[in-house]
């Protein structure tokens, strides 16, 4: 999460190298700048508040101008790279004219891409940030998949690694020095770029925050099997409403074990709750679920399993995301998981769930194909990235109900299990939060400035304060735990305030 007062406070920038912070060339002379596989198709200097965003698709956030009236002056390059024949990358760089902190700090494209993330790279320049961005080889939807292998190369992987080589080379050109540090922080689409990153071009960045880790195919099947079990028939749907009546009655089941009511469940893992106890005693209302209903929350709890062999095919969500799952619950079928089922898995652009679904046995295998699995970054050998000093600071919230919780506390053990404990301790945390959902944005803490810390003082953080938000006000402080570890209350004092808790194994 990004830029919480407190965790201004509490976390500050240590770099001890300070590069130019001013520019050494005029942003227009990098139009003719000579790149390999690279075509310049601008440089231009932005006054300060004088952006105004392209429509989207293809340049994205035409609807955001809100975010970037407040932006300093910056150069701004874009570019077409083409790193293969079939090609067309779009990316831009963005650079503070003055007030430079000597960084690299880019954003990923999110979902599945087809936009460059111009309202994200904006406040990565508010803070003094050189940044970049890229739309992974596409506009639109996910149908360049079929009969281009290419772009799909693009998308899963090499675009955000161009992006990262020839932001560098024009920073540097720019400056006349290229950037001390370079750090990425994405959820969803941008933490599958910096999964990328790590696992494939380890010297790309030398820190990366990741939180929504990214396995598209378990995504998929996730969000398709909650809305086939809440379309089973009619009787089976799960409104808005119905979803809060269940979530709070979660929250009102939970919220109290681990000694603090705060609407929040500080570890949904020892959340046991049966939806049965919302069942209608007589006729349907706002107040109970149906027996179907009840029959099709147990089965989200529950996860996919193949049919014929039992076996599970995804981690579930964990209890407290309910609300979320509104997303998934609607009329029509979730439309990133039916892109990815279309053109990644059947490559069929006329396949319907409606007409044709999904089957949890036979399917899957379909689901494990090549193509299929570029867009799963998963990796768990990051020794090279680890052995040059790289650090990663994985965090997830718990009510995520896109990525899911289980699939990045999976990772982080895998991970641990390649490159050895010691490693792991020196270079790698994974941080749950809870109430946190899919790339939520409350102002909590920044990661990043953790990262710059942590690199400096080469001491990897045993703890995170951050400020606790609710309705986007200031609610007080609140404690972040290194997994397994969970934040605990000391019995005495305001359970608003970190202070009062401490980081407690299982």
């Amino acid at each position: 999460m990004r830029k919480g007062w407190m965790a201004a406070l509490v976390s500050f920038v240590f770099v001890s190298f300070v590069p130019q912070l001013v520019a050494a060339v005029p942003c227009e002379s990098l139009a003719s700048l000579s790149l390999p596989n690279t075509t310049i198709t601008s440089a231009q200097t932005v006054a300060k508040g004088a952006f105004t965003p392209p429509a989207a698709p293809g340049g994205g956030g035409g609807n955001q101008a809100a975010a970037f009236r407040d932006l300093p002056a910056f150069c701004r390059v874009t570019a077409t790279l083409k790193p293969s024949s079939d090609s067309d990358i779009k990316m831009e760089v963005w650079m503070p004219v003055t007030g430079w902190n000597g960084n690299l700090q880019p954003r990923g494209s999110s979902g599945m891409g087809g936009s460059i993330p111009l309202a994200a790279m904006g406040g990565e320049l508010k803070q003094g940030y050189a940044t970049a961005g890229t739309d992974t080889g596409h506009t639109g939807d996910s149908r360049y998949a079929l009969d281009h292998p290419e772009k799909v190369i693009d998308f899963s992987y090499r675009a955000a690694h161009e992006m990262s080589v020839k932001a560098k080379a024009i920073i540097a050109a720019y400056y006349g020095n290229g950037p001390k540090l370079s750090f990425i922080d994405g959820c969803g689409g941008g933490a599958f770029a910096a999964q990328n990153a790590m696992q494939r071009y380890p010297a790309d960045y030398d820190g990366i925050a990741i939180t929504g880790f990214s396995h598209k195919t378990r995504h998929a099947l996730f969000q398709q099997w909650v809305w086939d079990v809440t379309h089973k028939d009619e009787a089976s749907n799960l409104s808005p409403e119905k979803l809060t009546l269940l979530h709070n009655a979660v929250i009102n089941a939970c919220d109290a074990l681990d000694g603090v009511k705060n609407r929040e469940i500080e570890n949904p893992m020892v959340c046991k709750f049966d939806p049965k106890v919302l069942e209608c005693q007589g006729a349907d209302g706002p107040s109970c679920l149906t027996t179907p209903q009840v029959e099709a929350v147990r089965k989200i709890y529950a996860g996919a399993t193949n049919p014929r062999t039992g076996q599970p095919i995804y981690f579930p969500p964990m209890p407290g995301s309910e609300v979320a799952w509104a997303s998934m619950t609607g009329p029509q079928p979730f439309q990133l998981a039916t892109d990815f089922l279309k053109y990644f898995v059947f490559k069929d652009p006329n396949w319907d769930p409606k007409a044709r679904p999904f089957n949890y046995d036979s399917d899957v295998a379909l689901a494990e194909n090549p193509q299929a699995l570029f867009a799963n970054a998963n990796n768990p050998d990051i020794r090279e990235f680890v052995k040059r000093g790289g650090k990663l600071l994985l965090y997830e919230g718990w009510s995520d109900h896109f990525t899911l919780p289980g699939i990045a506390i999976d990772y982080y053990k895998k991970v641990v299990e390649k490159i050895g404990p010691a490693a792991a301790k020196e270079s790698v945390r994974l941080f749950m939060v809870p109430g946190m959902t899919h790339c939520e944005d409350r102002g909590e803490f920044d990661m990043v400035r953790e990262l710059e810390q942590w690199i400096k003082t080469k001491k990897a953080p045993d703890q995170i304060i951050g400020s606790r938000v609710w309705d986007g006000k200031l609610a007080g402080t609140r404690l972040l735990c290194p997994y397994p570890r969970a934040a605990a209350y000391k019995g005495t004092g305001g359970t608003d305030n970190a202070a009062n808790y401490t980081c407690k194994a299982p």
